[in-house]
């Protein structure tokens, strides 16, 4: 596989609303992409990578304040799933698609650190 670098790293969050407010008025970063549907925010500063904050969620056990998660970007995440799987990878449930945006895996790496392949599937359009 060859990842084509780190774009996104992204914090969960207890409450959206009031991480987007923190962020943008007390850190100063520029709300990029706002969708309440799916609980997520991506946002950015002047250089650098985006933050993502997603929305607390239980039951796929994201708890507010205890993971950052590192995002990996790939070409074709279908491909990397299978490098992943012949190299004894642990990944974690099935890959996720925002239609016409992402397509997302996540995995866990030899130190139990979770981290997520992505695929931009919205520049393939």
């Amino acid at each position: 596989m060859i990842a084509k670098g780190t774009f996104l790293s992204w914090l969960v969050v207890a409450d959206i609303e009031k991480a987007v407010k923190f962020y943008t008025e007390i850190m100063g970063l520029e709300l990029k992409e706002y969708n309440k549907e799916f609980g997520w925010a991506e946002l950015s500063g002047a250089q650098g990578a985006l933050l993502g904050l997603a929305q607390e969620n239980i039951e796929y056990g994201m708890k507010a304040g205890t993971n950052a998660e590192v995002t990996i970007s790939v070409d074709d995440i279908h491909k990397a799933i299978e490098e992943m799987k012949q190299q004894g990878v642990r990944l974690i449930g099935d890959p996720n698609e925002i239609p016409g945006d992402v397509r997302m895996q996540t995995l866990i790496d030899i130190d139990g650190n979770m981290l997520q392949l992505v695929q931009n599937i919205s520049l393939d359009a």
